[in-house]
């Protein structure tokens, strides 16, 4: 155990401020609607292939969520770190995250009156200011979490935001991206994407506006701001002399890395085996279901067990979702059975389940590993901890544009059997961390209870 432990103790037994507590979870709810109607992973996917005409731009957007955040590692955290009040910079960088998807929004309705390859070039371009952003916004915010929720209230923070948020996707998002994307839409392509972003854009925005308006509570502050060459000599410091904090980082890079399949489903569904635009919004429902049934093991796993347990399943969730995306890639058959009536395809339900448990995998890994560590990181530091975890992610970024490489020139087989491997070895290495919440003693968890 390290000197710093019984501090790190101290910072997972902060008291709950219950007004951040709410309007942070409204906050999520909110935003599980805006970033729908963008998906990452399913919307933006589709419309830069429907742009392009090529498969390597999906691996493009993947490699630009991973990249974005790596310089605020860097130059935000320094000042982050010494910053007293953290709210005001989430505010700031909220205000740019807004405008880059009004950017987005106005490069797609204008795509009547440009070529699809500057709208796809724009759309990048917007979509990175976005995520660029987004990264200095999400360390205050986190920093803001972390002083106003203790350790074992995080867990269910994360799954009301998810549960409440996903419900409202199935019932608000879900439609409108399949009215914007059928056949009876209103506005031809690409407007009606355009439709979307802006929709997006103004969701997203209102969530912003009302975490604006939470308590934050005092920090600890660091005494002194340093350079940006100091400031990485610290980062990698951090690899080098918290054993928790690289081998939780050795986890993620790994699942990080084989999450970089998932729009490559929505890819195969579109590419290889011809299915419309409008499957996308059934893929959605899919993963959204499997996402809120995952949130809920997610919050009482992470309440109750820990985030090591979090990551753990992420890890196993991982791993079965490629195994099955290799198989149906090698094996899918043609042809389908009677559901209630109507036709289903065996490659639409195969599809399906990968989408589950894409969703599945989406409700614990980025709530284990921001949960872990909040728990980990000392309250002087954790932006750096946040940032530089970002910036050692940076390296996986290549993996989306392989695996968009891959699928073009060679098979979308190969791309999900690598994600198998990377998945199969998080897997490994997961069981091998250890929980932080052990270091309590019985008479504080109750405390907290």
């Amino acid at each position: 155990m390290s000197d710093s432990t019984p501090n790190r103790e101290n910072e997972m037994l902060v008291p709950l401020h219950r007004r951040n507590y709410v309007l942070g979870i409204i906050n999520g709810i909110i935003v599980q609607v805006g970033n729908r109607l963008a998906d990452p992973m399913t919307v933006l996917p589709l419309l830069l292939i429907r742009l392009s005409g090529v498969t390597w731009i999906v691996g493009l957007l993947q490699a630009i969520i991973i990249l974005a955040p790596a310089a605020p590692a860097i130059f935000a955290s320094r000042f982050l770190d010494t910053a007293e009040r953290k709210l005001p910079i989430f505010n700031l960088y909220s205000v740019i995250r807004f405008s880059a998807l009004m950017g987005m929004a106005i490069a797609v309705l204008a795509g009547g009156y440009l070529s699809g390859v500057l709208v796809a070039a724009l759309l990048l371009f917007f979509f990175a200011s976005w995520f660029t952003a987004q990264a200095v916004s999400t360390m205050a915010f986190m920093d803001i979490v972390a002083k106003s929720t203790p350790t074992t209230k995080r867990g269910s923070f994360w799954m009301w935001r998810q549960i409440i948020g996903l419900f409202l996707v199935l019932t608000v998002a879900v439609p409108v991206i399949h009215y914007m994307l059928g056949d009876n839409s209103p506005a031809q392509f690409p407007v009606n994407y355009g439709v979307l972003m802006l929709a997006a854009a103004l969701t997203l925005g209102t969530s912003w506006l009302v975490y604006s308006q939470v308590k934050e509570p005092l920090s600890k502050p660091a005494r002194h701001q340093l350079t940006v060459r100091q400031n990485l000599v610290r980062g990698l410091r951090f690899w080098r002399d918290d054993p928790r904090f690289r081998r939780m980082m050795r986890v993620y890079l790994l699942l990080a890395a084989a999450g970089a399949i998932g729009p490559f489903f929505m890819a195969l569904a579109v590419q290889e085996w011809d299915f419309p635009d409008t499957v996308a919004a059934t893929f959605v429902t899919v993963q959204v279901l499997a996402q809120m049934a995952g949130s809920i093991l997610q919050g009482r796993v992470s309440d109750r067990l820990g985030n090591r347990r979090v990551f753990i399943t992420a890890a196993f969730t991982g791993l079965l979702t490629a195994l099955v995306a290799t198989l149906a890639a090698l094996y899918a058959p043609v042809g389908g059975i009677q559901v209630f009536g109507y036709p289903v395809s065996y490659r639409l339900m195969i599809l399906c389940i990968c989408f589950a448990g894409g969703g599945v995998y989406t409700a614990h890994v980025w709530p284990g590993f921001v949960n872990y560590l909040m728990d980990i990181a000392p309250q002087q530091k954790r932006p750096s901890y946040l940032g530089f975890a970002n910036l050692f992610v940076v390296p996986v970024a290549i993996m989306p544009v392989i695996f968009g490489w891959l699928a073009q020139t060679v098979s979308f087989q190969i791309v999900f059997a690598i994600a198998a491997l990377l998945a199969g070895v998080a897997v490994i290495l997961s069981l091998r961390i250890n929980e932080p919440r052990d270091d309590l003693t019985a008479e504080q968890l109750q405390r907290l209870s």
